[in-house]
């Protein structure tokens, strides 16, 4: 028997169901790297990818090395076990761009989505709200509802983990990947842009508003083309608002407020079509019907 073996470090603890959703996502999306329109560097994203899998699936000998990890530093090995799927959040977004364009080399649905956006809505909301109303009394606070997003993925996650409410923890937070999952899968392998590169952004005074620059600054810096049908921002807050429902029901009318904000702050503003705000929240609340049965199923020994 090795050193190793005999000092546990052959195997750490098995993967939870995250883990595992989060490989099947990887190779899923992954497959957008096999098609003919990649990057020069795809092999790098491709071999990320696979070191991923293998990691997060406790594959020799990267289930010796995090067995060592979680002996020496156990508070932080955990920390990070718990949190690494969030935090990660930016660098998949940022990648989806990169994959889309591996599969259809820059082409974008937006015409399609466009005609439904047509024939259901008689219009295109995305343009027409916000030249109907363009009260900053009004733009002020849908902008900052669209930019609350980030404050509703990590806050009430936040809030449980300080509170040591370890199940209802995970169950978050695999809810909150499955739904991100979902919509990401969408923006790799039908890729819409959305009206804000193909629109002029609304004015009409809105434009003077701070909320208002700041949410075109941040899309400015980390929007990713291609990701906005169905819309995650809407689909995310809307699975959020449920497990917030759920776990925390004192908390559940603010995050509401804001979830519906944003869901109109993203057609106002003119981020996102109607059709990717109600496909988003459709798509969201889908995922949260799933999502606990499904953990059920991929949990491991220590869910």
């Amino acid at each position: 028997m090795s050193v190793a073996r005999e000092q546990g470090l052959t195997r750490t603890s098995p993967p939870r169901a995250l883990d595992r959703l989060f490989a099947a996502y990887l190779i899923l999306s992954g497959i957008a790297l096999l098609f003919p329109h990649r990057p020069a560097g795809w092999l790098w994203i491709g071999a990320l990818h696979i070191v991923a899998v293998l990691v997060l699936l406790r594959t020799p000998p990267f289930d010796a090395l995090l067995a060592s990890l979680r002996e020496r530093a156990p508070r932080l090995a955990r920390a990070a076990h718990d949190w690494y799927a969030l935090l990660l959040i930016p660098a998949l977004y940022t990648e989806l761009a990169v994959l889309n364009r591996s599969v259809w080399d820059g082409r974008y649905f937006d015409e399609l989505i466009i005609r439904l956006e047509t024939l259901f809505f008689g219009g295109q909301p995305s343009q027409s709200l916000a030249a109907t109303l363009p009260k900053i009394w009004l733009s002020e606070p849908l902008h900052f509802a669209y930019l609350s997003y980030y404050l509703i993925i990590f806050g009430p996650p936040l809030l449980l983990y300080l509170r040591s409410r370890t199940h209802e923890f995970r169950a978050t937070t695999f809810t909150l990947m499955l739904t991100f999952f979902a919509h990401y899968l969408f923006f790799v392998y039908f890729p819409v842009q959305g009206p804000r590169y193909l629109f002029p952004a609304p004015l009409g005074g809105i434009e003077n508003g701070t909320f208002y620059q700041l949410a075109h600054r941040v899309l400015e810096a980390g929007s990713s083309q291609g990701s906005a049908f169905p819309s995650s921002h809407v689909g995310v807050s809307i699975a959020q608002t449920l497990c917030v429902a759920r776990f925390m029901p004192r908390l559940m009318v603010p995050v509401a407020l804001l979830t519906v904000g944003l869901a109109v702050g993203a057609v106002y503003g003119g981020f996102h079509y109607a059709i990717d705000a109600v496909l988003g929240a459709a798509l969201g609340a889908l995922m949260v019907l799933i999502a606990p049965s499904l953990q059920r199923a991929l949990q491991g020994e220590q869910e």
